[in-house]
């Protein structure tokens, strides 16, 4: 479990979103459906097994009195999704309409400062898998790929775990996010936020626009790597890696292989390491 922090105020009182408008949520999910639980203290959503997952995620803050503040987080997805009973005691998970059972909302409580946990998670489950979090979204949140080549996109405040396949992995770029982990697999990595790696496999990881230090770790593999703007620390780790500090003094390291290192501009500190390699300070 990821751990950040946020200040926001709150109150032991848990207020429900029900009425008129809102279903009863429906049995267990069988094992071919997506599903909301609340599991470990937190709310989970779990995509379709064998299934081809699309799943689009937003969040809103919802003020309910002086003192407390939710995020109420709506989960759409391609095919049904199932409530678990602890996810509509816990998280007040619901059907906005009861004639459409693609579509769920939850609402967990803004954390104090202390309580700087997962607002919710997603698995996605085996399978060539969507996932999309607006990108303005506050709360936090990891996506877990699963097995397969999928596609994930999240806000600042997101972490991606591609898991095992070829995925494709937009990480924010925000000065929130934790960053993504490609996971085994040839992988692409595009708005590196924070700590990024790439993992077992020959990726390709590209920093932020925005002004923020990125640490890229290519790890296994013969890595492509552009660290973009602001100052950079990359490692392409074991393999014959190309790597590119672009703006910004970054500091560049091969590890072994026979890699190709561009400074770029700014005052970059490069080291090729063990191996035959190419180093231009640009």
């Amino acid at each position: 479990m990821r751990k950040h922090g946020i200040t926001a105020a709150t109150s032991t009182l848990a207020l429900a979103l029900g009425g008129a408008l809102f279903a009863a949520p429906a049995a267990q999910a069988a094992t071919t459906v997506a599903s909301v639980v609340h599991e470990d203290s937190e709310l989970w959503y779990k995509g379709a097994a064998g299934q081809t997952n699309n799943l689009k995620v937003s969040v809103e803050i919802e003020q309910r009195g002086e003192w407390e503040s939710y995020y109420v987080i709506t989960f759409r997805d391609r095919g049904d999704i199932t409530i678990d009973p602890t996810a509509a005691e816990y998280d007040e998970c619901v059907y906005p309409s009861a004639a459409d059972h693609t579509v769920v909302r939850c609402a967990t409580e803004v954390p104090l400062g202390s309580d700087d946990s997962d607002n919710y998670d997603v698995n996605l489950g085996d399978g060539n898998d969507t996932a999309t979090v607006d990108a303005g979204s506050d709360a936090y949140s990891t996506i877990y790929g699963g097995p397969g080549d999928d596609v994930l996109k999240g806000s600042a405040r997101d972490v991606l775990r591609g898991d095992d396949g070829d995925d494709r992995l937009d990480g924010g770029g925000g000065v929130w996010g934790v960053g993504p982990y490609g996971g085994p697999g040839d992988d692409t990595i595009t708005n590196c936020s924070m700590d990024c790696y790439g993992g077992p496999g020959n990726d390709s990881m590209s920093g932020g626009v925005d002004d923020t230090e990125n640490n890229m770790y290519g790890e296994d593999g013969n890595d492509v790597i552009h660290g973009l703007s602001d100052a950079d620390h990359i490692y392409g780790g074991r393999g014959n890696d190309t790597l590119y500090g672009e703006e910004g003094d970054d500091t560049i390291y091969g590890n072994s292989g026979n890699d190709t290192i561009h400074g770029g501009k700014g005052t970059d500190t490069l080291s090729g390491g063990p191996g035959t390699n190419k180093v231009y300070q640009d």
